[in-house]
């Protein structure tokens, strides 16, 4: 189908470890949990990059069997997120390994700094292919048939919607929100403490989304398991199938609509945000959102609201990338990317179009 594309509009260079370094901490690390003399090759890929966790592909030989593993690292120095804890989502994957939640097979996490300076997990290669973000405009997904697109998007949804399903409560999986209130308040009082993380001034389209957020948020919403970071280009598929949902890191437990949000919004950003086309056979979001209510029974009637929730979280963490560059010196200091890009634009186009102030 043609070449991998990993990278995400948030995977950005910035190397923090020296290739040679993790190659010998993962050694030691294999050979501590009992292989005989591991030999490990790290392998071409978006390793030791991003400003969200970073990743490691490499193979590990021993006694003849070689693995094909990758690495999952906390970030050093930067953080999109505050307080970035890889061990909570190792723990919540591990606590879902058994649902029919496609993932990768996990191989175990470690909490010292002694191998590679900060935690790490490490699970199995998955072999697939990830549409990059912008796959309106670029990647094997822009070259598939309107076909294989269809089938793509479904299946990529069916695989978004199971984690809704998981009986959290059986599974205690309260952690997962740590600090937090479970539900919608609680992720409003998260992304209200990280624009605070990120440093105003926000970008306007950001001031007047938050100002309507706040003031108009619904009550009575259910609560399950959230992915997070609900999207196609967190997803690996092969043959038209989803072989796995990556990137755990902003899993919540909250109405389960704001991952449908973010879905089918990363789709219309990339596309109509861009001036582009939306891609022959990508279901229209009328039918997305009903086969979501037919997969999992839930009520959508939020969905407007929780869209406007996915434009504006977007746009902040793009400001916090943006900081970050304009601080590593890939932007220019008076660069306005961080608060007028493409993703604040759009986002006053969404307002201005549902006539919020």
């Amino acid at each position: 189908m043609g070449p991998r594309y990993y990278r995400s509009v948030t995977d950005k260079v910035a190397v923090h470890h020296d290739e040679q370094l993790a190659r010998r901490g993962l050694e030691a690390w294999f050979a501590d949990r009992g292989l005989a003399d591991p030999r490990v090759t790290l392998l071409p890929g978006p390793q030791l990059t991003g400003y969200s966790h970073e990743t490691i592909i490499f193979d590990v030989a021993s006694d003849g069997v070689t693995q094909r593993l990758v690495a999952r690292v906390e970030p050093q120095d930067v953080a999109l997120f505050p307080d970035p804890d890889l061990r909570l989502e190792y723990r919540l994957l591990e606590a879902i390994a058994d649902e029919p939640i496609p993932l990768p097979k996990l191989h175990g996490c470690e909490s010292s700094p002694e191998y590679l300076g900060c935690p790490f997990y490490v699970m199995q290669y998955v072999d697939g292919l990830v549409p990059p973000d912008a796959y309106p405009l670029t990647g094997w997904l822009l070259d598939a048939s309107a076909e294989e697109r269809e089938q793509i998007w479904w299946s990529g949804l069916t695989a978004l919607a199971r984690p809704h399903l998981v009986d959290w409560e059986a599974k205690e999986l309260e952690f997962v929100n740590g600090e937090r209130t479970l539900g919608l308040s609680g992720e409003l009082d998260y992304w209200g403490r990280y624009v605070d993380f990120v440093g105003r001034p926000i970008a306007p389209s950001a001031e007047r989304a938050w100002t309507y957020l706040a003031a108009e948020r619904p009550t009575g919403t259910p609560v399950t398991l959230c992915w997070g970071d609900a999207r196609l280009g967190n997803q690996m598929f092969a043959d038209g199938h989803c072989l796995a949902l990556l990137d755990w890191e902003m899993a919540c437990l909250s109405d389960p609509i704001q991952d449908l949000a973010w879905f089918v919004h990363f789709d219309d950003l990339f596309s109509d945000g861009l001036n582009t086309a939306r891609l022959d056979g990508i279901p229209s979001r009328d039918e997305t959102i009903a086969r979501y209510e037919d997969l999992t029974g839930f009520e959508t009637k939020h969905f407007d609201y929780y869209e406007l929730f996915a434009a504006f979280r977007f746009v902040v963490i793009l400001q916090r990338l943006g900081n970050l560059q304009v601080g590593q010196g890939s932007l220019p200091p008076d660069s306005t990317f961080p608060i007028d890009n493409f993703a604040s634009q759009y986002l006053e186009r969404i307002l201005n179009e549902k006539g919020i102030p």
